[in-house]
C-alpha cells in the first residue's frame, strides 16, 4: 500500500514519502514522512500492526513522520516490540526527539543503524537485506524477502512412486523422509520448493552501480523517478534518478514490475512519467497515495 509517494514537500494529492508492505496482517513501513500515521489511518492499516520501520536515510521528507507514529502507537496501547532500522543517525534522532517532547515510549523500541550487506529476519519471519543506495547524504535501500512457503507436493512424481494423497505426502512436506514399498523416498523427489518473493525499495538515489546489482532479480522494484530525463541534470545534482533511469535499472537486472516513486510536485499528470519509463520497460506504474499492489492473493 502507498501511503505517500511525492518528493520533498506534498501535494494535495500526494503525501510524503511512505510505503506499507502488508504481510499476513504485519505491516514493514518503508520509511516514514509526515503524516505517515494519518494515511496508515486513511487506508484502514493499524498503527499497531506495525513491526518495523526501515528508514532509507536522514533527510526530513522521509522521517519527520516517525516521533508522531511512535507517541501515538503508545497512546493506542502499544505493547510489543517495535524494530526501527536505518541510517547512522537515526538512533540519536529517535531518543532526542522522545526527550525533547518529553515523552518516553512506555514500549521496547530497537533501533538499529544499519550498513550495507547487513540481514535482519523480523519477527513475522520477513527478511530484511540492507544495500547501499547513492544519495547526497549516507542513504540504504532495503529488499524485503517473504517467509519461507510451504513446499509444493508433485503429484504425478509421488504417484508415479506409488504414493497417494496422505500422512506420507504430509511427512514428505515437512521434510521427512519415507519408506514405500521398502525403498526410501527423499522429500526432494517429490516436493518442490516454492518461490518467494522479493521487493526492492531504493529510496532517493542516483542509478548507481551498487544499486544495479543489489536488486538484480528482485520480483518488484520501487525506485526513485523524480524526474523525467529532461530534467536528469537536475535529477543527478540532487542525487536522484529519472523515469528513463530506474526503466533502464529495471530492464537490467531482470525485475518483473517497475514502480516509480518520489515523484516531483512539478507532475500532475503520470503520463510525462510513464512515457518516459515505457520505453525501455514497458511493465511500469507510477506510485499513487493509495493505490496498493497486491503481490500475492
Amino acid at each position: 500500500m502507498f501511503l505517500g509517494t511525492s518528493a520533498a514537500v506534498p501535494t494535495r494529492e500526494r503525501g510524503l514519502p511512505s510505503i506499507a508492505y502488508v504481510y499476513r496482517g504485519t505491516v514493514v513501513l518503508l520509511d516514514a514522512g509526515e503524516g505517515t500515521q494519518r494515511a496508515l489511518q486513511m487506508y484502514g492499516l493499524s498503527p499497531l500492526r506495525v513491526e518495523a520501520v526501515l528508514v532509507t536515510h536522514m533527510h526530513g521528507d522521509h522521517v519527520f513522520g516517525l516521533p508522531g507514529l511512535l507517541q501515538s502507537m503508545a497512546m493506542l496501547g502499544r505493547k510489543h516490540l517495535l524494530t526501527i532500522i536505518g541510517p547512522k543517525g537515526l538512533h540519536k534522532f529517535v531518543t532526542e526527539a522522545a526527550k525533547a517532547t518529553y515523552w518516553l515510549p512506555s514500549y521496547p523500541v530497537a533501533v538499529y543503524e544499519a550498513s550495507p550487506g547487513d540481514k535482519y529476519r523480523l519477527p513475522s519471519g520477513i527478511e530484511v537485506e540492507v544495500f547501499k543506495t547513492c544519495h547526497r547524504i549516507p542513504s540504504l535501500g532495503f529488499k524485503l524477502v517473504e517467509p519461507p512457503r510451504k513446499p509444493r507436493v508433485d503429484l504425478e512424481a509421488a504417484k508415479r512412486l506409488g504414493i497417494r494423497p496422505g500422512p506420507l505426502l504430509g511427512k514428505l512436506q515437512a521434510g521427512e523422509a519415507v519408506v514405500v514399498r521398502g525403498r526410501v523416498v527423499k522429500p526432494e523427489e517429490v516436493v518442490r520448493p516454492q518461490p518467494r518473493l522479493v521487493v526492492a525499495y531504493t529510496g532517493d538515489t542516483s542509478p548507481c552501480s551498487e544499486v544495479i546489482e543489489a536488486v538484480r532479480g528482485s520480483d518488484v522494484l520501487v525506485m526513485d523517478a523524480t524526474f523525467t530525463s529532461d530534467m536528469a541534470e537536475e535529477a543527478y545534482e540532487e542525487g536522484h534518478a529519472t523515469a528513463r533511469d530506474a526503466a533502464l535499472v529495471a530492464a537490467k537486472t531482470g525485475v518483473k514490475l517497475l514502480v516509480l516513486i518520489h515523484i516531483s510536485a512539478r507532475y500532475e499528470d503520470d503520463e510525462p512519467l510513464l512515457s518516459d519509463a515505457k520505453r525501455f520497460f514497458w511493465n511500469t506504474h507510477v506510485a499513487r497515495d493509495g493505490a496498493k499492489l497486491v503481490l500475492r492473493p
